[in-house]
């Protein structure tokens, strides 16, 4: 049986820093040990790569920023973590997509900087991110234009996700519920309809795990991502996941709600449903889940 690899977990010690595997060579799941590092963070950051390559279509360049962080270790530690690489390709077990590191790794994909790497000349510490330079805090840059999606604002959509997803589950047992923190003609819709929309609010939060702009592919995902980035902008201010949030690199592009709904939409005419109290016809919520011709076909389905 070929060797499968289900996940990879870091774990510290006071004097020791080892990721170990979770590897399956056809007896059943064992964990055995990789490799050591001499720090927290480069086992950390080893770790939540390897997981987004257990999951499949991974990030872009993943594999790239793989073999980079490895150019800081020693010859036995790359050996040990590239020898594995070409079994990673191919597993479609993934134990890591029930890991809460796996999230945090499609996280840390996103850019928390639109600089590029050699710097422009309208900035001067373009290298090392925005959140020094002047020039990219006020806007007068052209050419380190803000990412839309930081590793941040993506952790705290994705628990908006999570969270809507499963007050929909709890609103379809008590359907007065609905109108407290859904549109109001969700309290007219059939169960089934509004499993859909669940699903919407999970396709979305399956992008941000894979480090994938959370792009809607229907009226209702455009739904379902303007109430995400209003949950998010809600759980923020509570500050009930600022320890979560600390673990993620920092941006002067954080938790901009407007320019996510300006960016990655279609159009705004979903909006005027999102008031509609009253029921609305058939094929107006039909049409709801009609895929728009210009995005493609997910390549991964709902994880989470």
């Amino acid at each position: 049986m070929k060797t499968i690899y289900h996940g990879f977990l870091p774990q510290h010690t006071a004097s020791t820093h080892r990721v170990f595997a979770i590897v399956d060579h056809g007896g059943g799941e064992t964990v055995e040990a990789l490799a050591t590092f001499p720090t927290a963070e480069r086992a950390d950051t080893i770790a939540d790569l390897l997981n987004l390559m257990t999951v499949g279509h991974p990030p872009e360049l993943t594999r790239d920023r793989l073999l980079a962080a490895l150019d800081a270790e020693p010859g036995p530690v790359r050996a040990s973590v590239t020898s594995i690489l070409d079994d990673l390709d191919t597993n479609t077990h993934a134990l890591a997509v029930h890991l809460r590191r796996r999230a945090t790794a499609g996280f840390t994909s996103f850019p928390v900087t639109g600089c590029p790497t050699n710097g422009c000349d309208t900035c001067t510490t373009c290298g090392e991110g925005c959140l020094d330079c002047a020039a990219c805090d006020s806007g007068d840059c052209g050419t380190c234009l803000p990412p839309v999606i930081t590793p941040r604002t993506a952790l705290l959509l994705h628990v908006a996700a999570e969270i809507l997803s499963d007050e929909i589950t709890e609103a379809l047992e008590d359907p007065d519920g609905w109108e407290e923190f859904l549109p109001p003609f969700f309290r007219h819709l059939s169960p089934i309809a509004v499993g859909r929309f669940r699903t919407a609010f999970l396709d979305l939060a399956a992008d941000l795990a894979h480090g994938a702009e959370p792009h809607p592919r229907t009226n209702a995902e455009e739904m379902a991502l303007h109430l995400m980035t209003d949950r998010a902008s809600v759980e923020l201010e509570i500050g009930a996941f600022d320890d979560d949030l600390k673990q993620l690199p920092d941006s002067t592009a954080d938790y901009d709600w407007d320019i996510i709904l300006q960016a990655l939409f279609q159009d705004s005419d979903y909006a005027m449903l999102m008031t509609n109290p009253g029921k609305l016809h058939a094929k107006t919520i039909a049409s709801l889940f009609e895929p728009f011709d210009d995005m493609p076909e997910r390549p991964y389905a709902a994880s989470f």
